[in-house]
């Protein structure tokens, strides 16, 4: 069973070196690669995104302390669509306790002091139900959400950056942000991020890197979005293709479940690739007479990309929205032959100061642009928004469950 590999999430840190041991003398090749030492009810964004990031064949879960909460824990990763097989160890082994680990999707229970023989049947039966010992299982790729504007200034790197941190608070589903204005991209500034690697140094060593390598280029924000950035300096594109660029979005909708992709403001080879590679196309535009002329004059253009893929595919946010505005909705459809999909309405204020600290506007609760992101975004991923913002398991423990909705 060469290649499988192991979590241990515990709060006593010798734990896993016992583990380890223990697993030695069972002869299994199973190589503990990361180990979590909080208690369960200080486990952040953080944390979950090292055990997504790592997707570990086997979690181990210490259930010495407080083993209810971390059955809790286990339902919750579970529930966010952790593929990994689950085995929970602990001194208590009554049956209740069993039962409700086997409910909460443990797939084994071994008792403490670990025993080797027992450690060794209890991973061979998860292996024997998994299968993991030959392949991962196959997911469904992910779905990339392209951002457009055909004017600079229209707020299209904001609504980008805050639309991929709402999707991935909503889901803590795996979200990628890709800046793909390879000349002047803003995303990692608007981000508060310094990256080290750019999408060009992934482009230009796309030809050896596999999901391992992957990582590397990737830069994680603190919210648990992942940015793949613009250059910080503009460089020679000439190796940043059309098909290039389709090749990257194909392999990274393997590793994320949503992409949300800030494109250049033209129709560079990069933005090209990526027009036939989106999902989903969203138009960004200002109720204003220049940004609705730039994106008449190519509209049919951009429509031709998604000749195959329907109606829905194409889609028209107008950006900083005032009820009052001289161009309504109603006369920006009839200019573009469009529908006007949301709207996101002005809130220069506070966009201005999430810009500056380097922290999304989805953060504040009280902005009206902030409101009408978390709204899309809960469109966009079929999900119920909450009003809880108050970290990752306090709805998990009953703390501050209830929702709401906001409609548009």
């Amino acid at each position: 069973m060469p290649g499988l590999s192991a979590a241990v999430i515990s709060a006593d840190p010798d734990f896993t070196e016992t583990l380890r041991a223990s697993l030695g003398e069972a002869g299994h090749d199973l190589s503990i690669e990361m180990s979590i030492t909080q208690p369960y009810t200080e486990i952040d964004d953080s944390h979950l995104e090292r055990l997504r990031e790592g997707r570990p064949d086997v979690t181990f879960l210490d259930l010495e302390e407080e083993p209810h909460v971390g059955l809790k824990f286990a339902q919750f990763i579970i529930d966010s669509g952790f593929s990994g097989a689950l085995i929970a160890l602990g001194s208590t082994e009554s049956p209740e306790l069993i039962l409700s680990a086997m409910q909460a999707g443990v797939t084994e229970f071994v008792g403490k002091p670990i025993a080797p023989e027992s450690l060794d049947a209890a991973i061979d039966r998860v292996l024997r139900k998994s299968g993991r010992q030959a392949t991962r299982v196959a997911t469904q790729p992910g779905r990339l959400f392209m951002i457009f504007s055909a004017k600079g200034g229209t707020g299209s790197t904001t609504t980008a950056v805050n639309l991929a941190t709402e999707m991935h608070r909503l889901t803590r589903k795996r979200t990628l942000l890709v800046d793909l204005d390879l000349e002047l991209g803003e995303s990692a500034l608007v981000m508060g991020v310094q990256p080290r690697f750019s999408l060009v140094d992934l482009v230009r060593n796309f030809h050896r890197v596999d999901s391992r390598l992957l990582a590397s280029y990737i830069e994680r924000h603190e919210t648990g979005v992942e940015i793949l950035s613009a250059p910080y300096q503009p460089a020679d594109y000439e190796a940043v293709s059309a098909d290039r660029i389709k090749q990257v979005l194909q392999f990274l909708k393997q590793h994320y479940d949503y992409i949300v992709v800030d494109s250049p403001k033209t129709f560079t080879p990069a933005a090209m690739g990526a027009f036939e590679e989106a999902d989903e196309l969203y138009l960004l535009t200002t109720a204003d007479i220049p940004s609705l002329r730039n994106l008449t004059r190519c509209i049919q253009l951009v429509r031709s990309f998604g000749r195959r893929r329907g109606d829905e595919w194409m889609r028209v946010i107008v950006n900083r929205f005032e009820s009052n505005s001289v161009v309504t909705t109603g006369e920006i459809e009839k200019t573009l032959g469009v529908d006007v999909y949301w709207t996101l309405r002005n809130d220069y204020r506070a966009v201005m100061a999430s810009i500056n600290s380097g922290r999304p506007a989805v953060s504040d609760p009280k902005s009206a642009f902030a409101k009408d992101v978390r709204a899309l975004a809960s469109k966009l991923t079929d999900t119920q928004l909450e009003s809880d913002r108050g970290g990752l398991l306090g709805g998990l423990f009953g703390r501050n469950g209830r929702r709401e909705t906001v409609e548009q």
